[in-house]
C-alpha cells in the first residue's frame, strides 16, 4: 500500500502542472510558449540561486564568512533562505514580463506563465522523488552490509531506507499536497509581478518577493520545532491566501479576462 502512496504522490507532482496547463490553454487558447517561458524563468533563477547558496555555505564552513552565534543559527538561515528565494526567482519574473514578454498584458497569460514557473519545480520534483523511490526500492532488496561503503555508511543507509518504508501513508503524499498549494503561490506571485510591470507600480514586485521570502522564511523557521505535518498545513494557508489575491486582481485586467486580444488601458 505504501508503495502506491509514493508512486501516486510523485505522478501527481508531474502530473498536475501538465493537466492544469492543458486545462488553461484550452479554456483561454493560450499558447503552451508561455508555459515553456515560466518554466525556463524558474530554471534560469535556480542557475544562480543554487551556486550562490552552495557558495556561501561553503563560506560559512570554512570560517571565511563569520557564523552567526548558536541561538540564532535558525533564525539567520530562515531569512537568508527565504529573501534569496524571493529575489532570484521574482527578479527572473520581473526581467522576463520587462524585457521578454512585452506584449503580454493579461491576468490569463500571467496565470499561465505562473504555472509553467511553479508547475516546472513540481515535475523537477517529481522526478526527484520517483528516483528517491526506485532508489529506495532497489535498495529494500539488496544487503546493503555488502555494498562497498564504510560501515558508518552502511548503517547510516539502512536507517534511512527504513525511515522511507515506515512512515504513515500520510506523510508519504505530502509533497503532491504541497506542490498544490505552492503552485497556488507561483500563480498569485506572477500576476504581481506582471501587474506591477504593466502599471510601473513597482510596489507589487516588492510585495510578491517580500510575499515570497516570508513563506520560504517561515517554513525554514518553524520545521524544526514545529514538523513537516504542521508545516504542510501553514503552506495550505499560504497557498489560500495566494488565491485570494490571485483572484483579487483579475478585474485589475477587466477587458482581458473575456478576450485575449485586447490591452489593459486602465485599472
Amino acid at each position: 500500500m505504501l508503495e502506491t502512496i509514493y508512486v501516486i504522490n510523485f505522478l501527481g507532482m508531474i502530473a498536475l502542472p501538465v493537466l492544469l496547463g492543458i486545462y488553461l490553454a484550452r479554456k483561454f487558447k493560450l499558447s503552451w510558449k508561455l508555459f515553456l517561458a515560466g518554466g525556463l524563468t524558474f530554471i534560469a533563477s535556480q542557475v544562480l540561486h543554487i551556486p550562490l547558496l552552495t557558495g556561501l555555505t561553503a563560506l560559512f564552513k570554512n570560517g571565511t564568512l563569520p557564523s552567526p552565534p548558536a541561538a540564532w543559527s535558525t533564525t539567520f538561515n530562515a531569512v537568508l533562505l527565504g529573501l534569496l528565494a524571493g529575489i532570484f526567482e521574482e527578479t527572473a519574473r520581473f526581467i522576463l514580463f520587462k524585457f521578454f514578454l512585452k506584449q503580454t498584458h493579461t491576468w490569463n497569460e500571467g496565470l499561465f506563465i505562473g504555472l509553467g514557473h511553479g508547475g516546472t519545480e513540481a515535475i523537477i520534483l517529481g522526478l526527484a522523488a520517483a528516483a528517491g523511490f526506485i532508489n529506495m526500492i532497489v535498495l529494500r532488496n539488496v544487503d546493503i552490509s555488502k555494498l562497498p561503503i564504510s560501515a558508518e555508511q552502511i548503517m547510516t543507509l539502512k536507517q534511512q531506507v527504513t525511515a522511507y518504508w515506515s512512515v504513515p501513508y500520510y506523510v508519504a503524499i505530502l509533497g503532491l499536497v504541497e506542490r498544490v498549494f505552492a503552485i497556488s503561490l507561483h500563480l498569485s506571485l506572477s500576476v504581481m509581478v506582471l501587474y506591477s510591470v504593466l502599471k510601473k507600480q513597482s510596489g507589487w514586485f516588492w510585495f510578491a518577493l517580500l510575499w515570497h521570502s516570508l513563506v520560504d522564511g517561515l517554513t525554514v523557521y518553524l520545521l524544526p520545532a514545529i514538523g513537516m505535518i504542521k508545516i504542510e498545513g501553514i503552506v495550505t494557508i499560504f497557498g489560500i491566501l495566494s488565491l485570494g489575491i490571485l483572484f483579487a486582481f483579475r478585474p485589475k485586467f477587466p477587458q482581458l479576462t473575456s478576450t485575449q486580444d485586447e490591452q489593459v488601458t486602465s485599472v
